[in-house]
C-alpha cells in the first residue's frame, strides 16, 4: 500500500462523514445518501488529494443549497419525479461514480495531471445539471422540450428554459473556478491554467446539460398515471396508481441519464486541456 495512504483514507473518512453528517441535518441526503456520500469522499480524498476533494464539496454543498431555494414552488415537480429532494444512495454514486473512478485512477497511474481535467469536466457536467434543475424550477417561463420546443410541465424530462441553461454555465464555471484555485493548494503535477479550467467548466457544464435533456426527451423510461393523466417518473404515482409505460427504455431511470450525462464530461475536459 502506498505510504501515508492509510493516513489519507482515515482522514477523508472523517471529513465525508463530518459532511455527510451536515448532510442528514439540512435534509439533503438518506442514510443510503450518507453511505455514498462517505465512501466517494473518502476515495476522492485518498486518491486524488485535496485538489480533487474541494470541488466535490462545493458540489454537493451547492447542490444541498439550491435545493431549499423556493421549496414550496417547487413542490409541484413531485408529480413528475420519481424521488424526493433528498438524494440517496442510487444518486449519490449516479452523480459521484465517474469522478470517483477517475480519481481511483489517478491514485493507481500517476497520470494525474491528464484525468484531472476530466475529474473536472465530470463535476463541471454533474454540477451544471443540478443547477440547471434545481434555479431552472424556479422560472417564470414554461419549459421548452429540447427536441421539438414544444411547451411541457415544468419538471418534465428534456424540458429546458433559459433560465435553467444560464444556471448550467454558471454552474460549470464555478467547478472550473475552484479546480484551478484547488490546485494552488495542491503539491501534486496536475497543474491547469485559470482561462482553461473556465472554459473546461462551462463548456463540459453546458454539454453535460444538454446531453442529460436530451436523454430525457428522447430515451428516459417516463410512465403514465391512468388515475391522474400525467406523466410520472415514478413506478407508483403520489396519489397511490401504478404507472403504467408511456415512453423510453425500460430501466433508462433519471438515475442512469445522470451517469450517462456525466460521462461527457470526459472527452470535453481531455480537449479543452490538450487543444489549449
Amino acid at each position: 500500500m502506498p505510504e501515508g495512504l492509510v493516513a489519507r483514507l482515515i482522514l477523508g473518512l472523517l471529513l465525508s462523514a463530518a459532511i455527510a453528517g451536515a448532510g442528514v441535518w439540512r435534509r439533503a441526503l438518506t442514510w443510503g445518501g450518507v453511505a455514498g456520500a462517505v465512501v466517494v469522499g473518502t476515495l476522492i480524498f485518498a486518491f486524488g488529494g485535496l485538489a480533487w476533494a474541494i470541488p466535490m464539496v462545493a458540489f454537493f454543498v451547492a447542490g444541498s443549497v439550491l435545493s431549499a431555494l423556493g421549496r414550496e414552488r417547487k413542490r409541484a415537480l413531485a408529480a413528475v419525479a420519481a424521488k424526493s429532494a433528498r438524494r440517496d444512495l442510487v444518486q449519490v454514486l449516479a452523480n459521484g461514480g465517474a469522478a470517483t473512478a477517475l480519481a481511483l485512477a489517478a491514485g493507481s497511474t500517476g497520470q494525474a495531471a491528464l484525468l484531472f481535467s476530466a475529474y473536472l469536466g465530470v463535476l463541471a457536467a454533474v454540477t451544471a445539471d443540478t443547477w440547471s434543475t434545481e434555479i431552472g424550477a424556479l422560472s417564470r417561463r414554461p419549459p421548452r422540450l429540447i427536441t421539438t420546443l414544444a411547451v411541457v410541465l415544468p419538471g418534465t424530462s428534456g424540458g429546458v428554459t433559459p433560465l435553467g441553461l444560464l444556471a448550467a454555465v454558471a454552474g460549470g464555471l464555478c467547478i472550473g473556478a475552484l479546480g484551478w484555485l484547488s490546485l494552488l493548494l495542491d503539491t501534486g503535477p496536475a497543474r491547469l491554467g485559470p482561462v482553461n479550467a473556465l472554459a473546461l467548466g462551462a463548456l463540459a457544464g453546458l454539454a453535460g446539460s444538454l446531453l442529460d435533456s436530451l436523454l430525457g426527451a428522447t430515451v428516459q423510461e417516463v410512465r403514465w398515471c391512468p388515475a391522474c393523466q400525467v406523466a410520472t417518473e415514478a413506478a407508483v404515482h403520489r396519489c397511490g396508481t401504478r404507472a403504467l409505460p408511456y415512453r423510453g427504455w425500460p430501466g433508462l431511470n433519471n438515475d442512469v441519464v445522470n451517469f450517462l450525462a456525466s460521462l461527457i464530461g470526459i472527452p470535453v475536459g481531455v480537449l479543452v486541456v490538450a487543444l489549449a
